[in-house]
């Protein structure tokens, strides 16, 4: 009879631990494929940012949840670690090991709340203009804008339940500058953002913005919106952005990294499903005031590629792009290969896998 017993608790704790991890999923993207632009040899790099994820969740009964997430990013072709983003790098967290999201909070009826490392909110609704989505040679000009950060740490999130497709989201970062700030430079305030965004039907529309913590003020705001009309998508955006200058001794080897700049990018894109894949064609266009060089200028690009859906999950792609800059000093800021040159003319080919 104990015999009995004890397999049957063993039994139940295993039910209880099945039941456990069926609220916990493991996801991830594998993405990898050959780039050739001007000015650099043929390498391998990746469209969709290789990552492997855990994100789960415990009902706490009364419509309450706990939710977790964590992500690992990485380089698919050498298994190196990715670089790090501007929020990191000014905080002296050039190390981080979850380089995705990391992150612990509570969701309800009343929307979410999250503590961590969550994604920064004037990026995470604006890249989805992008037809390109912010990967491949043919990426948007505000990937490179340099307040650009993907993921925030030690932030607070909350984001609300959205009524008939509107929402808002509000973030607020701590700033930890204990470097010693000898040159009389307080880059010591705290971050936050917020967002206005609505998605419903085939309207999107957006209004996002982005203070950075320990960044001496710096700031970036963009607005835009996107139609989809049958098998087609167009979307517009704007971004405007001031860098401030950052302390001289920061990092060395980061000088030019952390000079000072305004910048501004606008984007037009259409994504046409044919096939069974999507045609995809974008005009970006961005200008640099203020720039440590006494060189501002301004950029034009033009991509055009197309992704074919071998499954749901895997897919090959191509891309084609062409950027052209008024000088070396502003290519070298919006060029995806950042060499300074005026002009640079990119190929990818590649594939791509979720799980």
């Amino acid at each position: 009879m104990k015999k009995k017993l004890l397999a049957l608790a063993v039994l139940g704790a295993a039910a209880s631990m099945a039941q456990a991890q069926s609220n916990v999923q493991i996801y991830g993207t594998v993405d990898t494929g050959y780039i050739k632009e001007s000015g650099t040899d043929l390498r391998m790099g990746e469209n969709a940012t290789n990552l492997i994820g855990f994100r789960g969740f415990e009902d706490l009964g009364g419509g309450l949840k706990a939710t977790f997430e964590l992500e690992k990013h990485f380089s698919l072709q050498d298994g190196s670690s990715l670089d790090t983003y501007m929020g990191d790098r000014l905080k002296g967290q050039e190390n981080a090991e979850w380089l995705g999201a990391a992150n612990l909070g509570l969701e309800g009826d009343w929307g979410k709340v999250r503590f961590g490392r969550i994604s920064e909110i004037s990026y995470e609704y604006f890249w989805t203009l992008d037809p390109f989505e912010q990967g491949t040679t043919g990426a948007s000009l505000a990937l490179y804008n340099r307040t650009h950060s993907e993921q925030l740490s030690n932030t607070f999130r909350y984001d609300s339940p959205e009524w008939s497709g509107l929402g808002f989201s509000a973030s607020f970062t701590l700033s930890e500058d204990d470097r010693d700030l000898t040159r009389g430079e307080d880059r010591t305030n705290y971050g936050f953002g917020g967002s206005i965004h609505y998605d419903n039907g085939p309207l999107v529309l957006m209004v996002n913005y982005n203070r950075l913590a320990d960044s001496n003020d710096s700031w970036v705001w963009n607005i835009g919106g996107g139609y989809e009309f049958g098998p087609a998508r167009v979307t517009v955006g704007y971004q405007s952005s001031k860098f401030k200058k950052q302390k001289d001794s920061l990092i060395a080897e980061d000088q030019d990294f952390f000079g000072s700049m305004d910048q501004e990018e606008w984007l037009a894109g259409l994504t046409w499903d044919i096939g069974p894949g999507q045609f995809k064609l974008s005009y970006n266009r961005a200008s640099i005031d203020n720039f440590k060089y006494g060189k501002d200028g301004d950029v034009n690009k033009y991509a055009m590629g197309y992704t074919y859906n071998l499954s749901k999950r895997t897919s090959i792609y191509g891309v084609v792009s062409y950027t052209d800059s008024d000088n070396e000093h502003v290519g070298s800021v919006y060029n995806n290969n950042e060499t300074a040159r005026e002009s640079v003319t990119g190929f990818q080919l590649g594939m791509t896998h979720n799980f």
